[in-house]
């Protein structure tokens, strides 16, 4: 059985996937600085005012970001977890900032452009700011008061994502929920042993 997708839908993926791939084609063939908002939205045939109600900035269209956000699912599951602190906060800061790139798998695409254009950077990292926030908030929410427990938390949650999304030899990354598992696994095996 065929589940329609509604027309505007398909029309705001369309929307989106143009303005992506013309900013980052014309990133990639000419660098950020000499590349326009006006520029990206006139080849891919919308208004300015369109644009901005896709993305942010210039920045996020190149790079396919946005704002991370706690989908309703990943706040359950952080909150129904009986696994231990830590893998609840890698799981949680996984879905922040998976929620910040449309497509993670993209990754050779991204690596180019920041490659080429450094100063994308300072964006990512914006977004991986804001992403740990959101999980500082739900550490609060659920009573790690102290903020030096809770830096250490999202410390380590960065560096398990880090080894875990590691590029393979190939350039690609595998960005599955059984790839953050088998990273916890790792790095849990690993503090133990130096303890």
């Amino acid at each position: 059985m065929t589940i329609a997708v509604p027309r505007r839908e398909l029309n705001r993926v369309h929307t989106w996937e143009a303005l992506h791939s013309t900013a980052s084609a014309l990133v990639l063939a000419r660098g950020l600085a000499d590349v326009t908002v006006d520029e990206i939205a006139d080849k891919a045939n919308v208004s300015r005012r369109t644009f901005f109600n896709y993305f942010a900035t210039k920045e996020d269209a190149v790079l396919g970001t946005q704002p991370p956000s706690l989908s309703a699912e990943a706040l359950e599951a952080f909150q129904a977890s009986t696994d231990d602190l830590f893998g609840r906060v890698v799981r949680l800061m996984t879905a922040a900032v998976q929620s910040a790139f449309d497509d993670l798998a993209q990754f050779s695409t991204r690596r180019r452009l920041l490659k080429r254009n450094p100063e994308l950077r300072t964006r990512i990292e914006e977004h991986v700011r804001a992403a740990e926030s959101l999980v500082q908030q739900q550490l609060t929410a659920i009573g790690v008061a102290d903020d030096e427990d809770s830096r250490a938390l999202l410390i380590l949650a960065a560096s398990v994502m880090r080894f875990a999304f590691a590029p393979r030899d190939d350039g690609s990354i595998d960005v599955s929920a059984q790839t953050i598992d088998s990273a916890i696994e790792r790095f849990r095996h690993v503090m133990k042993e130096a303890l």
